[in-house]
C-alpha cells in the first residue's frame, strides 16, 4: 500500500497543504529551513503513528484545530484531528465508508517501527542493530546463546582446574623403584622403645653407682674427722670402718656387674626410621602425582565434551543463519553485530548503509510500503538514485525531506504552503 493523497492543515508550521504523489518511488519535499518541510512528514507520522509519535503542540500557533487526512491506494482513509487544548481523535474508514472499531490497533499492525525513520537503523549501536535484524528474520538465539555461554563458562573453569592439576603434576617429584604403599614403622618404634627402656635402666644403675662412689668419698671424709677424735669416737670409727667395708664390697660387686654390661645400639634403629620416612615421602608424592594426573585427564575429557556441545550449538546456529532470509543479499550477523559481505556494518559505505536501512524499513513494513527519511539533505545524487531504485523494485513510496528547491523536489513548501511552480 502507498499514499495516494495527503491533506494536512494547521499541523505545526503548515497552513493548508494537499499532496497527491505520482504513484510509487520518491516523494521529495523541498524548501528552505523553517518553512514547514518537516511538518509534512510529521503529518504522515501523526496520522499513522500512535500517541507516542505526537509532539507536545501539534496545532499551528494561533489556530484551534489541526486536521490530517491520509488516503491509501487500497481505499483506506485515515483522518486524525488535534485540538489546541490537547485533544485528539482518529478515524479509519475503508472504501465502503465503514469505520474500524480499533483504528490505532489496525494501523499499528500495518506500520513498522523503521517506516518512520529507516536511517535510524544505521544510527543504532551494534547491539540494537543485531536485535532488530534478528527480529526481522525470525532468529532468536537467546536460548542457544545462554546454553552456549553456560557450557563455555563451565569449560573455562574446568580448563583452569585442569591446568592447575597438570601444574601440580609437574611440580610433584616422581621416584622410580618406590613401593606403592608406605612402610609401617610401628614394629621399629616398639623395638626402639624397648631398647630405650633397657638403656634407661642401665643409665639409672650408673647413676646409682656414681652415688655409691660419692658416698664412699663422704665416708672417707668422715673417717678423717673421726680419726681426729680417736679417743672419743673409737667405737664410731670401728662402726664406720665396718660400714665402709660393706659399701666397698657392694660397690665392687656393682662395678663387676656394670663391667659385664653393654649398651645396645640406638643409632641403627634411628637410621632405619629416617630411611622409612624418606621412602614414605616418596610414596606419598607418587600417589599425589597419580591422583593429580587422573584428575587432569578427567578434566580434559570433560572439556572436550563441552567443546563438542558448543560446536553442536554453533552448527545449529549456522544452519539457521543459512536458512534465514535477509532483506539484503550478503547480510548476516555474528555475536558482535550485523555484517555486510562479511565485514561489520559500521564499516560499510554510506550508500550501503542507506540501502540496508531502507531495505530493513521496507522489510519490517510489508503492508504499508511508506518510508519517511528526514535526513534527505545528507543524501547525494547517487544515494537518491539508490533509494529510488529500491523503491521502484519493492513498489514502495519514500518521502524525503530535503533542504533546497532543486529539480529533484516533488513539492516545495514555503511559508506553510505549497509553492507554485
Amino acid at each position: 500500500m502507498n499514499i495516494v493523497s495527503l491533506e494536512t492543515s494547521n499541523v505545526k508550521r503548515l497552513k493548508a497543504v494537499q499532496i497527491t504523489p505520482d504513484g510509487q518511488g520518491l516523494v521529495i519535499v523541498g524548501g528552505n529551513n523553517g518553512q514547514g518541510k518537516s511538518s509534512v512528514l510529521d503529518s504522515i507520522l501523526y496520522a499513522l503513528g500512535g500517541a507516542s509519535t505526537h509532539c507536545q503542540q501539534p496545532v499551528r500557533f494561533g489556530e484551534d484545530k489541526a486536521r490530517i487526512v491520509c488516503t491509501l491506494d487500497n481505499g483506506l482513509v485515515i483522518q486524525r484531528t488535534f485540538t489546541a487544548a490537547g485533544g485528539t481523535a482518529l478515524a479509519v474508514t475503508n472504501g465502503d465508508g465503514e469505520k474500524f472499531s480499533s483504528p490505532q490497533k489496525m494501523l499499528d499492525a500495518m506500520v513498522g517501527r523503521l517506516s518512520f525513520d529507516p536511517l535510524e537503523f544505521s544510527r543504532m549501536d551494534a547491539k540494537a542493530q543485531l536485535a532488530t535484524l534478528k527480529a526481522l528474520v525470525g532468529l532468536d538465539f537467546s536460548a542457544l546463546d545462554a546454553q552456549r555461554q553456560t557450557l563455555y563458562d563451565e569449560r573455562t573453569l574446568i580448563n583452569r582446574e585442569a591446568k592447575a592439576a597438570w601444574a601440580g603434576v609437574e611440580g610433584t617429584p616422581f621416584y622410580e623403584g618406590v613401593p606403592e604403599v608406605e612402610t609401617s614403622v610401628s614394629e621399629l618404634m616398639a623395638e626402639l622403645k624397648r631398647r630405650q627402656e633397657v638403656n634407661a635402666g642401665i643409665d639409672g644403675r650408673v647413676t646409682a653407682y656414681n652415688n655409691l662412689l660419692a658416698q664412699i668419698q663422704r665416708g672417707v671424709d668422715h673417717i678423717a674427722g673421726l680419726e681426729a677424735q680417736i679417743a672419743q669416737l673409737q667405737k664410731q670409727l670401728d662402726d664406720s670402718r665396718t660400714f665402709k667395708a660393706k659399701l666397698e664390697q657392694q660397690a665392687e660387686n656393682e662395678h663387676a656387674e656394670l663391667v659385664a654390661m653393654t649398651k645396645e645400639d640406638e643409632a641403627a634403629i634411628l637410621a632405619q626410621l629416617d630411611d622409612i620416612q624418606a621412602l614414605n615421602g616418596k610414596v606419598a608424592a607418587n600417589a599425589q602425582r597419580r591422583e593429580l594426573s587422573t584428575k587432569a585427564q578427567a578434566l580434559q575429557t570433560k572439556a572436550a565434551e563441552l567443546t563438542a556441545q558448543i560446536e553442536t550449538i554453533d552448527t545449529q546456529k549456522n544452519a539457521q543463519l543459512a536458512a534465514a532470509k535477509f532483506p539484503v543479499p550478503g547480510m548476516s550477523f555474528n555475536e558482535d553485530g550485523v555484517l555486510l559481505a562479511g565485514i561489520p556494518f559500521a564499516q560499510a559505505s554510506d550508500a550501503e548503509k542507506i540501502r540496508v536501512s531502507v531495505s530493513m524499513g521496507l522489510a519490517m513494513n510489508p503492508q504499508l510500503k511508506v518510508v519517511l527519511i528526514r535526513d534527505g539533505s545528507l543524501l547525494d545524487q547517487n544515494s537518491l538514485a539508490v533509494i529510488a531504485s529500491m523503491a521502484a523494485e519493492s513498489g514502495a513510496q519514500v518521502w524525503i525531506e530535503r533542504v533546497g528547491e532543486g529539480d529533484e523536489c516533488s513539492v516545495i513548501i514555503e511559508d506553510g504552503q505549497i509553492k507554485e511552480a
